[in-house]
């Protein structure tokens, strides 16, 4: 177990993601993965994705979603231990005539980049908010932290049973 605070370390890591790793559920009752770029706003995943991807249309049907970030396997010194926090999130169309829908897309495309106008411009395209219920942060072997709280800001170690 390390020294550090989990809180600062889960934010940091937050900090070095641009994508996140999703698990969906389809109308099949089957499972399927994906990744795609995210922005941050507050505690929610803001992600803008394609409904000809599995898991926007997957999403559409079925709100609920796992979502991971977790740190790239050559920065990792034990890939058995590798920093992730994984979220069980609740999506939520952010529709255009929302009054943030354009504020967040700007913010999008300022961390995604050059790409994002022309995304804008295609009419397949969904703005969902991943809005977390519950979490756990993974720092490494025998440091786990079940994140907790309204505001999702309680780190709680997770003791083996």
């Amino acid at each position: 177990m390390t020294d550090k605070n989990p809180s600062q370390m889960c934010e940091e890591l937050h900090s070095r993601m641009r994508t996140v790793q999703l698990a969906t559920i389809g109308e099949d009752n089957e499972p399927h993965c994906g990744y795609t770029p995210f922005i941050r706003d507050g505690n929610d995943l803001i992600v803008f994705v394609s409904q000809l991807a599995v898991h926007t249309r997957d999403l559409l049907a079925n709100p609920v979603v796992g979502a991971m970030l977790i740190d790239d396997e050559k920065d990792s010194k034990n890939l058995f231990a590798r920093c992730r926090v994984r979220y069980q999130c609740d999506a939520q169309i952010i529709e255009p005539s929302n009054s943030q829908y354009n504020e967040l897309l700007d913010a999008y495309e300022r961390q995604q980049g050059k790409v994002v106008p022309l995304l804008r411009q295609l009419p397949d395209f969904v703005l969902f908010r991943l809005i977390p219920r519950s979490g756990i942060f993974v720092m490494g072997f025998g440091d786990a932290y079940r994140i907790e709280g309204e505001n999702m800001d309680e780190f709680v170690h997770v003791r083996s049973a």
